[in-house]
């Protein structure tokens, strides 16, 4: 009896966990969704933005276009996880980081779970990741203000690091690739001096390809999770079939040992 009592008590575990990763499950979906309508519309922007800006190249200063040999140095920005329970999604960013980057070159941790994966000696910004895609314009203004603090007046460059479906990849995002020769065309006409209109659209164009890389980082996270609930909850029914047969089988025993002892009184 103790040890149907033992099972049954292991069932109702079961279904309790069963009914939070399927609420988990639910949430992840619905994310991933909503990422996903997100993430093409940015991906537009960014490329009306990387059209006009190579229309506009000829109004941009020299040195958003430097030699990134000849800068002071990469920023390394790492988009990681604020929740758990995404397989390796944190440790494949942190493994590339270091396989790739100079070490002791500064690097921006976004999301609390890549926080904790790096010793508190290590030189590192660490900063609030986004728990979805609609708080992710706060954090791409959060990881801007912490560029400009650390660039200071120095020229630098910076490399965007995300977990995407087939791995790892890194981005270098600054600075600017060289423009395209545009022999023999016209400048637009603009309203403003063009150098300062340039500038403008390279700030929005750095601005929002950060955000189509959190957008995607968000929605590869979410991807993640939602494979590793589903293997969970693949777990959990199996061992609790496996659980109902031995608590039938133990009930059978029970009942059997019963009828023995009232056949036996007789």
């Amino acid at each position: 009896m103790s040890q149907r009592r033992e099972i049954e008590g292991r069932l109702a575990l079961y279904d309790e966990l069963t009914g939070i990763l399927g609420a988990m499950r639910s949430f992840a979906l619905a994310e991933l969704r909503k990422v996903g309508k997100r993430e093409t519309a940015q991906q537009e922007i960014v490329a009306s933005l990387s059209d006009a800006l190579l229309d506009l190249s000829g109004g941009l200063p020299a040195a958003l276009y430097a030699d990134p040999g000849h800068t002071a140095g990469d920023i390394w920005l790492l988009f990681g996880s604020v929740r758990g329970f995404c397989g390796s999604f944190n440790e494949d960013v942190m493994r590339f980081w270091r396989g790739r980057a100079d070490q002791n070159n500064t690097v921006l941790l976004v999301g609390e779970r890549l926080h904790a994966m790096i010793a508190e000696t290590t030189p590192a910004q660490r900063l609030s990741g986004a728990e979805g895609s609609l708080d992710a314009p706060i954090v791409i203004e959060r990881i801007l203000a912490a560029i400009m603090a650390l660039r200071g007046s120095v020229e630098f460059g910076l490399m965007a690091c995300i977990r995407d479906e087939k791995g790892v990849l890194s981005h270098r995002l600054w600075p600017l690739p060289p423009p395209a020769d545009k022999t023999g065309s016209y400048p637009p006409l603009t309203y403003q001096p063009l150098g300062e209109v340039a500038t403008g659209v390279a700030e929005q164009y750095l601005f929002h390809a950060l955000l189509a890389l959190l957008l995607r980082s968000i929605r590869v996270e979410n991807h993640m999770r939602l494979m590793q609930m589903e293997t969970a909850l693949r777990h959990l029914e199996k061992g609790g079939e496996e659980l109902q047969r031995q608590r039938n089988r133990l009930r059978q025993e029970e009942i059997v040992e019963e009828i023995e002892l009232m056949v036996g009184r007789r």
